[in-house]
């Protein structure tokens, strides 16, 4: 099973932002992974954080 993982612009994982999904679930996680970004964006929005610069990751098992 593919595992998503939501990285913030300065390449660091965003914590809670790591998910293991299978296939028929994976739009549903990359959709709560884009709110998850939009969250932490506004967190860190004086740093000048927006959620299109977060990027998610799949990283596929061997």
């Amino acid at each position: 099973m593919p595992t998503l993982r939501l990285v913030e612009p300065n390449g660091y994982s965003v914590p809670g932002g790591l998910r293991t999904v299978t296939p028929d679930r994976e739009t549903q996680a990359r959709a709560d992974l884009k709110a998850l970004a939009v969250e932490h964006a506004a967190q860190w929005a004086d740093f000048g954080y927006h959620p299109n610069d977060y990027r998610i990751l799949t990283d596929t098992p061997a």
